[in-house]
């Protein structure tokens, strides 16, 4: 199977859980009136996922990487559910348990595809299959925000803030379910097909749980990786907000309506993004530069626009619909900041694939990005669901972090190079160019004689 083939069975399979989970919190906190418990089982989610990610990790080197991914996706079908059962009858201790099965198989499965996605493409396809995985992942959120809008456009309550509509979370409780047939069509890394006809490379083939331990902490210990960590925490910090403002400040079909709109602008970002990392036109090591200036000044561009709104809005507490007058102001102040969001996401992923080229190397960094999310996100969340906490509160300190990441990610941006000769020595290349590409720009590496998947 060929890696673009394998980004995209990611990439469906990313749709059916994160992809819903993220679908349900982005109809303004889950859909709840008042997002304080789902905050609260967000952070549950979160903690979980700190300490497990790289668990996952280690144990996916040892044995496989995909079942490790088939094991992620059987604790979000738990958390739809709860939701459903919270909307519907007010059963507030199975989200609980749902949000603690999520944050165990999350883990699992986030750290499995970064390393899948990252890994087994070529060096000069890896930013594609990257946006393919991330923009397939998107679709839960466009199907329900879809149903959703659909459903309550012609109510005449439906410029009223409320939890959505409970239909909706039957149909993603099934769409959730798939997940589990499609995490078994991966195939293993010795069947990847690359156009060079070069496989995927381990730093070992055999390790045992206690060295898996010592090469993750090597990897904390690199400089240029834990020179990101800041980035990591701070990249979804301003999730918790958003959500909240969406829920505060606009109706149901409001809040839908920008959820649509804003996963179609999403989906083109990470596809431009994968372009963009994958140009021929510009060194790599320019890229990661570039990109990355690009990625700080839309970040920046939205942080002024949100103040801006937060202060006028929360004076007058408005429920904008979309006919009402400064809904398109609102909204665009939550475009903005998906833009940089979605393209961060992206380019943090892809960076790590331009220090290493080894499967077991990424996954533990994928777990370690994932740490460093879920981190984040854990605090955000505990901030989010602090009911005397306002909005202005939430929106400050997101701002605080991300600006204190800015420095180190910046600096170990600067530490990316150009593929060379070393770097395909290093892999396992018998490439004589000096850019350490055949000629099609396919990164050789050695594959293992027998890998266990």
């Amino acid at each position: 199977m060929s890696p673009k083939a394998l980004a995209i069975i990611l990439g469906l399979v990313s749709f059916t859980q994160p992809g819903i989970w993220d679908a349900l919190n982005s109809l303004g906190a889950g859909g709840q009136a008042k997002p304080y418990v789902v905050n609260a089982a967000n952070a549950i989610t979160f903690a979980i996922m700190v300490l497990f990610s790289p668990l996952t990790a280690i144990v996916g080197n040892k044995y496989s990487l995909k079942w490790v991914l088939v094991f992620g996706t059987l604790g979000y079908v738990p958390y739809c559910a709860a939701l459903y059962c919270n909307s519907v009858y007010g059963t507030q201790w199975f989200m609980i348990f749902g949000a603690a099965t999520c944050g165990f198989s999350a883990s699992a499965l986030w750290t499995a595809e970064g390393a899948i996605a990252v890994g087994y493409p070529e060096a000069n396809r890896c930013g594609t299959c990257v946006a393919i995985w991330m923009s397939l992942n998107k679709i839960g959120r466009l199907i329900a925000s879809s149903i959703q809008l659909g459903i309550s456009v012609n109510q005449e309550d439906s410029n009223k803030a409320g939890a959505i509509d409970p239909q909706v979370y039957l149909v993603l409780i099934g769409l959730t379910c798939a997940g589990l047939p499609l995490s078994l069509l991966i195939s293993p890394p010795e069947k990847v097909i690359r156009r060079d006809g070069t496989k995927p490379v381990f730093t070992s083939r055999q390790t045992t749980l206690k060295q898996g331990c010592r090469d993750f902490w090597a990897v904390c210990e690199t400089k240029h990786i834990y020179m990101l960590i800041p980035i990591f925490i701070t990249a979804q910090w301003g999730q918790t907000y958003n959500g909240n403002y969406l829920a505060a400040y606009f109706s149901v079909r409001g809040r839908t309506l920008a959820g649509f709109v804003v996963t179609i602008v999403a989906i083109i970002v990470n596809l431009l993004m994968g372009f963009a990392m994958d140009s021929e036109f510009v060194r790599r090591s320019n890229r990661a530069r570039y990109l990355w200036g690009i990625i700080a000044t839309i970040y920046i561009i939205s942080w002024i626009y949100q103040f801006i709104n937060e202060v006028d809005f929360s004076k007058h507490e408005p429920e904008l619909d979309f006919v009402d007058g400064g809904y398109g102001r609102g909204v665009g102040a939550y475009m903005v900041y998906r833009i940089a969001y979605e393209a961060c996401g992206t380019w943090m992923y892809w960076i790590l694939g331009t220090y290493d080229a080894e499967i077991d190397k990424l996954a533990l960094t994928s777990a370690l990005l994932r740490s460093g999310e879920s981190f984040g996100s854990t605090m955000s969340y505990a901030v989010g669901s602090t009911s005397s906490a306002s909005l202005m509160t939430n929106l400050i300190v997101a701002f605080v972090v991300w600006i204190a990441a800015v420095p180190t990610t910046t600096w170990s941006a600067l530490q990316v190079k150009d593929v060379t000769r070393a770097w395909s020595e290093q892999t396992g290349s018998d490439s004589d160019r000096a850019d350490g590409l055949t000629k099609d720009g396919g990164r050789i590496v050695v594959a293992p004689d027998s890998i266990q998947a």
